[in-house]
């Protein structure tokens, strides 16, 4: 199932602040609705730059990212094995 994570970066410096959400939604519309609602900011207060993922909000800047998780279905020892090159002489 995919989801969105909401990342909180400071207005000026653009750097993480360390304050995020995790949304198992399935689009990013939903996702920028459910920060909005957590909050509890109304849409007509928000600028949303949807070409981005960036929500504006007063002097804060929040990032809507992929969360989707990858699944593995071999292990470890086989995937490194693959890397491995033998000379042929």
């Amino acid at each position: 199932m995919p989801g969105f994570k909401a990342i909180e970066l400071d207005g000026v410096t653009r750097q993480r602040t360390g304050r995020e959400f995790h949304f198992d939604l399935q689009t990013r519309q939903e996702s920028i609705d459910a920060l909005l609602a957590e909050l509890r900011v109304s849409p007509e207060a928000a600028t949303v730059d949807p070409t981005r993922s960036l929500v504006l909000i007063g002097d804060t800047r929040w990032s809507i990212v992929s969360a989707a998780k990858a699944v593995v279905t071999e292990s470890a020892s086989l995937r490194r094995g693959g890397a491995k090159h033998k000379q042929v002489r």
